[in-house]
């Protein structure tokens, strides 16, 4: 395959990646409702497409949810926290910026630069592949946790973190494991002979 086709088809795949994330963020898709939990799978595209296709386009994944993100919280925010991540409602439209794009960017350069490692040290992918979609999902509820309390100290952190990470972090990181790897391994097999074309 030619640089000009693998560039396009790797554009094609990112572009596939956000549309998948911009439907998961504003419906209901992109939560899984188990009473009394709420638990997300927004961040489970960035780590698919940062393991299948480099932490540059984890990066690039990252961003992209961080923005959604933002954007859900100024236009559909309904809690104290949500709007905590609209600059427009928040109160401090740097410091939500910088809750909203960072972590998320992070959490894709981390589940791609861990998966490279990890691939060469590894004989087995799929233990790769969870424990860097394991650790990126960890590291990114930690990231926005610490933004929370840095930024808006002010909140009663200690019961939410308690209850997101708790329950909702832990749930979270089960099922982003889970998914991960069950998405990753056909995917990249797939992508393998695509290129090899």
């Amino acid at each position: 395959m030619s640089q000009v086709n693998k560039k396009t088809a790797q554009m094609t795949q990112l572009t596939l990646l956000i549309a998948i994330l911009v439907v998961l963020t504003f419906t209901p898709l992109g939560f899984i409702q188990i009473p009394p939990v709420e638990i997300t799978i927004l961040h489970i595209p960035v780590i698919i497409g940062a393991i299948a296709m480099g932490p540059v386009c984890g990066g690039i994944l990252g961003l992209a949810f961080g923005v959604l993100s933002m954007l859900k919280a100024t236009f559909m925010g309904v809690s104290p926290i949500d709007l905590m991540f609209s600059p427009f409602a928040s109160g401090a439209p740097i410091q939500s910026l910088v809750m909203c794009i960072l972590p998320r960017v992070l959490l894709g350069v981390i589940a791609g630069v861990l998966y490279e490692v990890l691939k060469s040290r590894l004989s087995n992918d799929a233990l790769s592949i969870g424990i860097s979609a394991g650790a990126a999902t960890l590291c990114h509820t930690v990231l926005v946790m610490g933004c929370l309390w840095f930024f808006f100290s002010a909140i009663p952190l200690k019961e939410v973190f308690l209850t997101i990470v708790g329950v909702n972090g832990l749930l979270e990181l089960g099922v982003g494991i889970v998914i991960t790897i069950a998405v990753c391994k056909p995917l990249m097999k797939y992508l393998k002979t695509r290129v090899a074309v």
